[in-house]
Order: C-alpha cells, then sequence, then structure tokens
C-alpha cells in the first residue's frame, strides 16, 4: 500500500452525536404501521414523498363476510404487532419508562387475545396461538388456511 494516499491528520474528521429519545404520545396504531413507528417525535421528514392518500381496503372488493372480517382482523393483529415491536426497541433503551413499560403490557395482552380470536375463528397464525386457541386441534395447524405473508384474498 502506498503511504502517500493515507490521511496524516491528527484531528478526528467528524464527531457525531445522537440525543437520547424522549417518550412521546404515540400514534393510533393503524396510523403507526403506515407512518413506519409509533412514535410521531421520530418521525421527521427529510426528503418528502408527495403524499398519496390510499382509499383501499383490505379485500374491500368481496362480498363474503368471513373473508372481510379475516382481513379486519388481521390488520388490527398488524398494527397491534407492529406497534409491540416498535415498542420494544424503544424499551431497549429505556428499561424504565413506567409509560412504556405500562403499553407494553397492554399491547401484549391485546395481541395475545387477538391471536388466540383469529385462531378460534380461523385459523392459527403462530406456535403460541395453536395452544390459546379454542378449536379442535388434532393435528398441526399450518395448513388451515393462508401464511400470513400470502394475504387472504386468495
Amino acid at each position: 500500500m502506498d503511504s502517500s494516499n493515507l490521511c496524516s491528520c491528527t484531528e478526528p474528521l467528524a464527531m457525531a452525536t445522537v440525543p437520547m429519545q424522549e417518550w412521546c404520545e404515540p400514534y393510533d396504531f393503524t396510523a403507526a404501521l403506515a407512518e413506519g413507528t409509533i412514535f410521531p417525535c421520530l418521525n421527521l421528514t427529510f426528503y418528502k414523498a408527495p403524499e398519496k392518500k390510499c382509499t383501499c381496503k383490505p379485500c374491500s372488493n368481496t362480498s363474503n363476510a368471513s373473508q372481510k372480517n379475516r382481513e379486519e382482523m388481521m390488520s388490527e393483529l398488524s398494527a397491534v404487532s407492529f406497534a409491540l415491536n416498535d415498542l420494544t426497541l424503544y424499551l431497549d433503551t429505556h428499561p424504565d419508562c413506567p409509560d412504556g413499560t405500562a403499553l407494553f403490557y397492554r399491547l401484549l395482552e391485546q395481541r395475545l387475545k387477538l391471536l388466540s380470536e383469529f385462531a378460534d375463528k380461523f385459523y392459527p397464525l403462530t406456535q403460541i396461538s395453536m395452544i390459546t386457541g379454542n378449536f379442535e386441534q388434532n393435528k398441526y395447524g399450518w395448513p388451515e388456511g393462508p401464511m400470513p405473508w400470502e394475504g387472504a384474498c386468495i
């Protein structure tokens, strides 16, 4: 290696500091899923794309009531699961935050309830919902419906 190409500066070129995140009242969880964070104080725009309002609803073109109900439950479960995951990241750095901890336990309880209700009405989505649901269980439950990433409009 040619040593003439190496920097001989003794001063650091740059130093970054990142302020510690403070607690702020979270978004509604459906909005949080669309925004990509539950915390409005973290939703900073740097290069903002033009806003497009989505007017579509999952499976809104189907007349099957069961399928509509399944999609609505999946949407609610997705929003709660996202909020729980985002809040977990916050609590990794703020383990003593009483607001965050209280919300964590509420969301965890709500997610387990939704998983159980979904398993009762349709099919299990996770390993946990295979034992929390009140359905007849005489075989492994994954083939009962589409995989979560396949969507329900199948």
